[in-house]
């Protein structure tokens, strides 16, 4: 899909792309994201106890209000004049409004599939949302115009086809009171344990936006929608690769943490987030080198011609992405214990940190200095949350591990310089040759790395 986005949309496109995202991120973040997390966190009671059906109806009219709210915010935005979209207020309206709605029903219904057991129709709608999506933006872009809203139109129509499909296929899998019993009352108390949950995570989300999402509307006032689009396309090679590797990891150990979440004892929950951790961060380790180290071939073949420039932003993007995975894997502590305020302070110095540092670095740095920033301040993120948390659960992640994945990427990185010097790696053959060769090198040292812990799942 990147490398169809930047054949077919220029540069400045591809900025005016990113700042919809960005904006259409900020609501889901602030406000949408943390009853998300509080569903996720219930989900299991609610289909054990049969109300689940009721509550997530419930859960739209919800998001109804908040695209309400996005709708009265966009014109006030828009007229303040700190950003330029370079499109109509209701071109505007239209695609965050609808993301919010159509989008958010497709990303509670299809991964509550998988949170409920059902990873087959998980997998498959989730590969038919991206192929319907992609196919509605590239017949858009190719037969209307070449132009930012009619490629997130074409994505937000196959979201929109497949939410309605997956909330079909979940609803049939979702238990059912008893015909004599009354549908559940949203009560004061009720709101009260939402609420509790849902602020601090609406605060450390926001905060967490304007950590790594905030800069661009920075860089687009200062170096304009080009460099933005740039720096992004380079950004969304990690992004996406990084994004794709979490989501395997999380779509198989998830579950089985959420599950024994539920148990309500704090030893069997911190052991649950000792499992998680101990499967994931030494494969975000492998997962980080192997895109560092391949940063020009993936450029090459994930970028279009006039995006070649951007092979460095990808290590910068690389960085950033490892660290807000970190941060994800060490907030999972606070979601565990259901006490989200410890995310407050750590997700508050990463929102300054890193606004004030790509304004600092942007102006003398370029788009580079944004990419120092991000990184910078998302390890500082990290730190403190592991310093704050880490203790709550007996200590962190093992350390064997974590120096194992680190030794296991230094090979991968020897084997890759090795490839390169012996080949001249311009042609496609060559280019081709690395990344295949790397690519199963990567792929059997993560077999290696998560044999343990997916044997381990497979008992239980």
């Amino acid at each position: 899909m990147l490398r169809v986005a930047t054949t077919l949309l220029s540069p400045e496109e591809m900025g005016r792309v990113s700042l919809i995202l960005t904006t259409i991120a900020f609501f889901a973040m602030f406000l949408v994201n943390p009853v998300g997390m509080f569903i996720n966190r219930r989900l299991h009671a609610w289909q054990a106890s049969g109300v689940a059906r009721h509550y997530l109806i419930r859960y739209v009219n919800y998001l109804l209000l908040v695209a309400l709210i996005a709708a009265i915010s966009l014109p006030l935005f828009n007229m303040s004049g700190l950003v330029n979209f370079g499109i109509s207020i209701s071109w505007l309206i239209m695609l965050v409004c609808g993301s919010l709605l159509f989008n958010t029903i497709n990303q509670t219904s299809i991964p509550s599939l998988n949170m409920l057991g059902d990873s087959k129709n998980f997998v498959i709608l989730s590969v038919a949302t991206l192929a319907a999506s992609f196919a509605c933006g590239v017949i858009l872009v190719r037969n209307v115009q070449p132009s930012a809203q009619y490629w997130l139109l074409g994505l937000l129509m196959g979201q929109t086809l497949l939410a309605v499909i997956g909330t079909k296929v979940l609803f049939s899998k979702l238990q059912k009171r008893a015909t004599f019993q009354e549908s559940p009352v949203i009560v004061r108390r009720h709101l009260q344990v939402l609420f509790n949950f849902a602020w601090p995570v609406a605060l450390a989300a926001g905060l967490g936006w304007v950590q790594g999402q905030g800069y661009r509307y920075l860089m687009e006032s200062q170096l304009g929608l080009a460099q933005l689009g740039l720096f992004v396309a380079g950004y969304g090679i990690s992004a996406g690769m990084i994004a794709g590797f979490e989501s395997v990891l999380t779509t198989y150990f998830q579950p089985r943490l959420y599950r024994d979440a539920n148990i309500n004892h704090p030893a069997e929950q911190a052991q649950a987030w000792h499992r998680y951790a101990a499967a994931v961060i030494p494969s975000l380790i492998l997962t980080v080198a192997l895109i560092i180290m391949l940063a020009p071939e993936l450029t090459r073949l994930f970028l279009g011609e006039q995006f070649q420039s951007a092979a460095s932003f990808v290590v910068w993007g690389a960085l950033a992405e490892a660290a807000r995975v970190l941060t994800g894997i060490y907030s999972l502590i606070a979601h565990v214990y259901m006490r989200t305020r410890w995310l407050i302070l750590p997700t508050s110095v990463g929102a300054v940190l890193s606004i004030v540092l790509c304004a600092l670095l942007i102006p003398g740095l370029g788009a580079s200095g944004a990419g120092v920033g991000l990184a910078s301040a998302g390890f500082v993120v990290v730190a403190m949350l592991h310093i704050l948390l880490a203790h709550r659960v007996g200590g962190g992640v093992p350390v064997r591990p974590v120096m194992e994945a680190a030794l296991a990427a230094a090979v991968l990185w020897g084997m890759t310089l090795g490839l390169r010097h012996l080949m001249d790696a311009t042609g496609w053959a060559e280019v081709m040759t690395v990344l295949l060769l790397a690519g199963i090198t990567y792929m059997g040292l993560q077999y290696v790395f998560l044999r343990r812990h997916l044997m381990e799942k497979r008992e239980t």
